[in-house]
């Protein structure tokens, strides 16, 4: 399966998907309170049903209403195994909290996720106490027996937030209170994400600079009403569709939001895209673009837009950060630069900084590699190019997106999906 996208005209208005990062976590929460959590705006993506799953595996009842989830936690249980799906998050997220109870268990997953790296995981888990088992070898799949023991603890950040929103997730439920010393910790803003979220269920978060993290023990999660807000990062690729060739309107997005990709908005001030609040809804529209520097270091979800935002614009843009997109869906740094090279753009990779040439989209035949972003991220910079852009695997924007094609079709991209692979450059 493929689409085709060629040059339009985009204008439009329309409402984006809810945040799967704030779903999950939402989730978790709720899988760790006594009595009843509605959820209310839900994520509906792959990504959000991978945690649902674990949590209906450790007892939770979910049912479905209308423009809510309805979550009852009235007796835990004890899965001999989980399945992840593709979900980084819920991985990084849900190992900590699998690893509370002394019972043994198998964590795995599918897809690319199974060649994600684990060992950050595991290495933290045993600085704690946990047991684990790991015949992949520093990948899924790997087993735990829980109980945490140690009362301290250095935490890797490096390689991002995700790890620690699950201890920080966790160890609250713990008799003994904790001290975790970070190093090095990235994606900053999903920790704020975290803490804020813990806050509305009831548990309290201690935190000097984001270097020591003091959690007290014996808190109790109270069953809470939580709405998810619109997701910024499935915002960020329809902004910038609006910033290349016309004009987009995007309803119900928080402009004080704690997620990280809100920052879409400060290259688009920097490239010179007009950009206009009215209440909750937030308008781009085009106006000459200049190059921009960005340091997408603590959000890199970002990166993928980013550049389709970069190859229209006048110049070189520089964009900081890419050592944050190796352990992604795909090699996000590769293979940005491996797929916009097929339409006539050639990226730099030097050190930690991508340089991207601004001008011309030439078109042609791409792939997403199975990666949802850069899917989105070639969608969006074909609506400007000079001849139709072709992407396989488009369908993997189910993880975060279902609707992406479909919403951006509403806006006025000429697009076309179809089972064969065409030549027509």
């Amino acid at each position: 399966m493929r689409v085709r996208i060629q040059s339009s005209k985009i204008n439009g208005n329309l409402t984006p998907p809810s945040s799967k990062s704030m779903m999950q976590r939402a989730l978790a929460a709720a899988a760790l309170s006594k009595g009843t959590t509605i959820i209310h705006n839900p994520c509906k993506c792959e990504d959000a049903d991978a945690a649902t799953g674990i949590i209906k595996k450790m007892g939770a009842e979910v049912i479905k209403e209308n423009n809510t989830i309805r979550i009852n936690n009235k007796q835990s249980s004890s899965p001999s195994k989980v399945m992840v799906g593709e979900s980084g998050l819920s991985l990084r997220m849900f190992s900590p909290i699998l690893a509370l109870n002394p019972e043994p268990v198998e964590i795995t997953g599918r897809g690319s996720i199974l060649k994600r790296p684990v060992h950050n995981i595991l290495e933290g888990l045993e600085s704690l106490g946990i047991e684990f088992e790991n015949p992949g070898k520093g990948l899924l799949p790997f087993s735990l027996k829980g109980g945490y023991k140690e009362t301290t603890a250095i935490i890797d950040g490096s390689l991002g937030s995700q790890f620690l929103t699950g201890l920080l997730m966790a160890l609250p439920c713990r008799k003994e209170d904790t001290i975790l010393e970070v190093k090095n910790l990235k994606s900053i803003p999903y920790i704020n994400m975290t803490i804020d979220l813990l806050k509305e269920f009831g548990i309290k978060i201690e935190h000097e600079e984001y270097k020591t993290f003091r959690i007290k023990g014996n808190q109790e999660y109270k069953a809470d009403e939580y709405t998810i807000e619109a997701d910024w990062s499935s915002a960020a690729p329809l902004l910038v569709a609006g910033a290349l060739k016309g004009k987009v309107t995007l309803n119900h997005l928080n402009r004080y939001s704690y997620q990280a990709d809100i920052a879409i908005l400060d290259a688009l001030k920097k490239c010179g895209a007009s950009i206009h609040w009215e209440k909750d809804s937030l308008t781009v529209q085009k106006k000459g673009l200049n190059s921009f520097e960005f340091d997408a270091t603590h959000c890199p979800d970002l990166f993928p837009p980013l550049v389709a935002l970069a190859v229209h614009c006048n110049g070189d843009s520089r964009i900081k950060g890419v050592h944050r997109l190796e352990h992604k869906e795909s090699n996000r740094g590769i293979v940005l630069q491996k797929e916009f090279g097929k339409i006539g753009v050639p990226i730099r990779i030097e050190g930690d900084e991508m340089i991207i040439p601004g001008g011309r989209v030439r078109g042609g035949l791409t792939n997403s590699n199975n990666d949802h972003r850069i899917a989105m991220a070639l969608a969006v910079a074909a609506v400007g190019s000079e001849y139709p852009v072709e992407i396989g695997q488009h369908d993997c924007v189910a993880k975060s997106y279902p609707d992406f094609f479909s919403d951006l079709r509403k806006l006025g991209a000429g697009i076309a999906e179809f089972y064969f692979k065409s030549q027509f450059v």
